[in-house]
């Protein structure tokens, strides 16, 4: 369940995890992403990274390995990007030096 602080940052908990906190001075970047929440169905367009720069610059979702959001329900929402299962996952580019 989130819980609002009074200095604008959220605690999440997780039965699996220890408290989650999202500090709002927190270095990020957001993500240029959209999703409704799996939970309540309310439009998500606040995911953050820490992957890259941490410069709260806005990237696109397909750069990121990592990315997360809060929904106003509580909910914690994750998506990681899946690993390479074998050289075919790999498109191999070659430059002539």
């Amino acid at each position: 369940m989130a819980e609002e602080r009074t200095d604008g940052s959220v605690t999440l908990e997780s039965p699996d995890e220890e408290p989650q906190h999202l500090d709002s001075e927190e270095t990020f970047d957001w993500i240029d992403y959209r999703c409704p929440c799996p939970h309540c169905g309310k439009e998500l367009n606040d995911f953050r990274t820490r992957d890259l720069c941490n410069m709260r610059d806005t990237i696109d979702y397909r750069i990121a390995y990592h990315f997360y959001a809060v929904c106003k329900c509580g909910a914690w929402i994750d998506f990681i990007r899946k690993p390479a299962s074998n050289i075919d996952d790999f498109d191999m580019q070659v430059e002539q030096l």
